[in-house]
């Protein structure tokens, strides 16, 4: 039954692409043959969009690689069709490696820019190049001939395009729900976070550019045998904007929207054509492209999910059900089992006592303003220790910089006897270390589930390929049952189908924590964990942390409520104003006069106690203050 619900959509549409050139007129089925080829390009654009969210507004660049090079090697090299097709694909895939290793170091509407330039590049390489056929462009490209058929009218190349469409959509779909796919998604709703979870987001976006562009190369080599003749229109801007509004308007991140976007994109290109000049007597095409930004800013501000969105919820409506279910703020968590012992089992600390962490010198400076200052710091396995201080102390600047989110001006850090000074996050992931954040950094577009699928990625192998072709099958079912177990671990099985943002903001803390015990980790590093959540969260949370240290794991946790912190910690740190003005066990931390005033004074001599505090730590070896 399962089979048959993912496999009806592809057989519904393959019937009705198989009966439409029967029934539509030629002209409407030569309009629907661009939109299938279109429909190719799209799919690849959306997966570089709507899940690794990289703008591209040259993606038409590379559906004139794939053209370009189909026409050439058929018409000047007598290449056969199949054998010119992937080096068609390959040179634009080509292409997108050596353009995005740089590119894609870019963010936002600078790599936009810079994609753009790419078009224009490739516009102007084609048109001046005699190779390419100058502003004439290549003509004379054949018909493809094979099976003893020639597939030389709109209804025979539509057929010929309709299982290269589907099997598109389906490798698009195959990815999107993939661990590769998970982890662009993770990428596009908190990059920081996917990072923290050892993600290698520069390398998943330079993988999936490559892939679209590949989507494109074939979009292109199709088009090229269709029109037979490639002038350098392929690769304008024009063509790129079309693009990128089939994907906006069919829904980003969703593949079957790439179909649905070029049908009303290439149906709004034939309105226009027609309405146009009857307008605006004597218009040329950049008033068409006018029209088609008009469209994509009003698509943008009134349906921003795209059709998608108006689907999901009229499905909704119909169910009956609530956009947003909302959470219920009085549930108490599960009771931890025997579940969790089995997860903190996964990980492999080191001996008792032996450092996890040690930071030495660790210091940050912003311009004139110096954030943090000198700290040492070390946490050692089968440990809690607690970095405490007042607002702006420089605790959540410590931990960015341990976790590899920002560089230190000074100083370094090791875990497990590695130093991963300035090294990424996903780097420090790598070695067993993973975080939470003060602000929280959820992926909201999934589930409860999705969100701990992701930080299972360590632990998974599946890339590109085996997810697109659905080889990851065994590892996918085996990380569904893992991380049931990791929900039911921590409390939140109950939960596990909800999206995140039905949820309270304290049980997405509680999400961050399992995500990040998810990865098995053998230091946990928590920034403010106990923020926003309620008592019996709190007990939960606790009794969870204890669980951790027993399991000879080790915290490093950052929380203001210092009962919370004196019940938990072995040792605690304390920081003022970027210095470290104490360090010792909660008795000592509890009695330090130095931290009483840094929390409480306000006047000079609590300042000069706390300046004093902060010179002797600093000369010191250590030890309680």
């Amino acid at each position: 039954m399962r089979l048959l619900r993912t496999l009806l959509p592809y057989l519904l549409l393959a019937v009705v692409l198989a009966v439409f050139p029967l029934v539509a007129p030629v002209s409407v089925v030569n309009v629907g043959v661009y939109v299938l080829i279109f429909t190719i390009a799209a799919v690849g654009l959306s997966l570089l969009m709507g899940l690794a969210g990289q703008v591209s507004l040259g993606h038409a660049a590379f559906f004139a690689v794939g053209a370009y090079t189909q026409a050439i090697l058929v018409t000047r090299y007598d290449w056969n069709l199949f054998l010119a097709l992937p080096v068609a694909i390959l040179l634009a895939m080509l292409l997108a490696l050596v353009v995005g290793l740089p590119m894609l170091r870019l963010r936002g509407h600078f790599l936009a820019l810079a994609t753009l330039g790419l078009g224009i590049i490739v516009t102007i390489v084609v048109r001046e190049l005699e190779f390419t056929g100058g502003t004439s462009g290549i003509y004379g490209i054949p018909k493809p001939d094979f099976g003893g058929r020639v597939y030389n009218t709109p209804a025979e190349y539509f057929w010929l395009l309709t299982p290269v469409v589907l099997l598109a959509i389906a490798l698009g779909n195959k990815l999107k729900n993939s661990r590769i796919g998970r982890a662009l998604g993770a990428v596009n709703d908190s990059e920081v976070a996917a990072e923290c979870l050892g993600v290698d987001t520069f390398r998943l976006r330079v993988k999936v550019f490559v892939l679209a562009a590949g989507f494109a190369g074939l979009a292109g080599a199709f088009y090229a045998h269709w029109l037979a003749v490639v002038s350098p229109e392929a690769s304008n801007f024009p063509l790129s904007v079309s693009f990128l509004l089939m994907v906006v308007l069919g829904g980003l991140g969703t593949i079957w929207g790439a179909f649905t976007g070029a049908v009303l994109v290439e149906a709004l290109d034939e309105g226009m054509r027609a309405l146009i000049p009857q307008i605006i007597p004597g218009a040329s095409g950049e008033v068409q492209l006018l029209g088609f930004g008009l469209v994509l800013v009003l698509v943008v501000i009134l349906v921003p999910g795209g059709l998608a969105q108006l689907w999901n919820g009229l499905v909704r409506r119909v169910r009956g059900e609530r956009e947003d279910p909302g959470a219920d703020e009085s549930e108490t968590p599960a009771a931890l089992g025997a579940e969790l012992d089995d997860l903190l089992a996964q990980a492999s600390p080191p001996p008792a006592g032996s450092a996890v962490l040690s930071v030495q010198g660790l210091t940050k400076r912003y311009g004139g303003v110096t954030a943090l200052k000198a700290l040492d710091l070390e946490v050692r396995a089968g440990e809690i220790v607690a970095l405490i201080g007042p607002n702006g102390a420089g605790k959540t600047t410590a931990f960015n910089i341990i976790t590899g989110v920002m560089p230190p001006t000074e100083g370094s850090v090791h875990i497990s006897g590695q130093d991963v000074t300035g090294k990424r996050p996903n780097a420090v992931a790598a070695l067993g270390a993973t975080r939470t954040f003060q602000n929280l950094q959820t992926f909201t577009s999934t589930t409860v589930r999705g969100n701990v699928m992701v930080a299972r990625h360590l632990r998974t192998k599946a890339g590109l390929l085996a997810g697109m072709l659905g080889l990851d099958t065994g590892e996918e079912r085996r990380t569904a049952r893992e991380v049931d177990g990791v929900l039911t671990a921590t409390g939140l099985q109950q939960h596990a189908d909800r999206p995140i943002t039905a949820l309270s903001f304290g049980q997405q803390r509680q999400v961050e924590v399992a995500r990040a015990l998810a990865l098995a980790p053998t230091l946990l590093l928590l920034d403010e964990p106990m923020a926003g959540l309620s008592g019996a969260e709190r007990d939960h949370l606790s009794l969870m942390l204890r669980r951790v240290r027993e399991a000879g794991l080790s915290v490093l946790l950052v929380e203001h409520d210092v009962a919370a912190v004196m019940a938990l910690a072995d040792r605690i740190y304390v920081l003022d104003d970027g210095v470290l003005i104490a360090e010792g066990d909660p008795a000592s931390i509890r009695a330090n006069p130095a931290v009483i005033a840094a929390y409480l004074g306000t006047g000079e001599d609590d300042d000069q106690l706390v300046r004093s505090a902060a010179v002797q730590v600093e000369h010191s070896d250590g030890g309680d203050q």
